[in-house]
């Protein structure tokens, strides 16, 4: 064998060797399981309130992105609103068709979180957004709960928050 051959063989097996060593050693990826670190989105109610409008109710929300990817916005297609004796849900087409305004904050004019009748809520990664929705039902007085569900999350991380009809 030539004398440069053999040179770029032992260096080819020693760069090979180099980057599956620091491989294993800073991600466990040679020998255990592949490792993928990308996060799943997290939504949150950062203001809710509510007031009765005749027959229907004025919802009010500031809803924001505060983790995951951000090559796509978070969505939250189905929302329920609860109280300890009743409940409702709203899927995708009934949050875009109940929503009549969206304000974007000052901070992020340039990202525009939006509403459709298949992704529900749609946030992007560190924006924040007020979404005004004109519900047909009359609440009674009391307290309730709005949880957004969100997919591929569990239960425990959906966005939740509470307002009070007087």
């Amino acid at each position: 064998m030539d004398r440069t051959v053999v040179i770029a063989l032992v260096f080819g097996i020693l760069v090979m060797g180099f980057i599956l060593g620091t491989g294993q050693w800073a991600y466990g990826n040679v020998v255990g399981p592949l490792v993928n670190y990308s996060k799943l989105p997290k939504l949150e109610i950062t203001y809710i309130t509510a007031k009765e409008q005749g027959n229907q109710t004025m919802l009010i929300m500031n809803i924001t992105d505060v983790d995951g990817p951000d090559a796509y916005p978070a969505s939250a297609p189905l929302m329920e609103i609860y109280n300890s004796t009743w409940h409702v849900y709203l899927n995708s087409s009934e949050i875009a068709n109940y929503t009549i305004k969206v304000i974007q904050a000052p901070w992020n004019e340039n990202k525009k979180d939006y509403v459709n009748w298949y992704t529900g809520f749609a946030i992007v990664l560190g924006s924040e957004a007020q979404f005004q929705m004109l519900l047909p039902i009359h609440l009674s007085p009391g307290t309730y709960h709005v949880k957004l569900y969100t997919p591929a999350l569990s239960e425990k991380s959906m966005a939740v928050a509470s307002f009070t009809i007087s």
